[in-house]
């Protein structure tokens, strides 16, 4: 029986599985994002959400700078071909001597990109986490383990799972 040990505060190796952390720099990221043709027209604060969203799940640091362009209506029209300017952070492991330098620690983990994760992504951003896959995504060290997109007018929906390294967040009990 697994829980009283757990409620007790007690492991054993066989009930934990095993996480490998690697020393890691941050390293800086200046991405111009083109998207075309989109189904729908975003407002500006969608789209800074939608891609802030994304990148935290990725595993960047909370501060970024988001700067959307030709977005929701504009001269009277709607606009379906925005930009978005994107400058962040994600954690790079280091190796051998430089190690030393480390200024956080990462994981490998699978993350789900789906309607609802996180929960600024609904089911009709099928075509934008498409596009999103070929421009930002394809532009970082991430591996795409599965990705699949139905983006139909009757019915949208996608899912992916990105590898990526995540930041080790110190414990308050750690930090001190």
């Amino acid at each position: 029986m697994l829980l009283p040990a757990l409620v007790a505060g007690h492991t054993t190796a066989s009930t934990v599985p095993a996480v490998t952390l690697r020393p890691a720099e941050w390293k800086s990221y200046d991405v111009l994002l083109e998207f075309r043709l989109l189904p729908r027209t975003y407002s500006c604060d969608e789209l800074w959400y939608k891609v802030r969203d994304v990148l935290l799940k990725l595993g960047a640091r909370a501060y970024m700078t988001i700067t959307p362009y030709d977005c929701g209506s504009s001269r009277g029209g709607e606009a379906r071909s925005p930009s978005v300017e994107v400058k962040f952070q994600l954690p790079e492991p280091l190796q051998g001597a430089s190690a030393r330098y480390a200024q956080t620690s990462v994981s490998q983990h699978a993350v789900q990109l789906t309607p609802g994760s996180p929960s600024s992504l609904k089911s009709d951003d099928c075509e934008f986490m498409r596009q999103l896959q070929e421009t930002l995504l394809a532009a970082l060290p991430l591996r795409i383990a599965t990705a699949a997109f139905s983006c139909t007018r009757g019915g949208s929906s996608f899912a992916l799972s990105v590898d990526a390294r995540l930041p080790v967040r110190a414990s308050p009990a750690r930090r001190a």
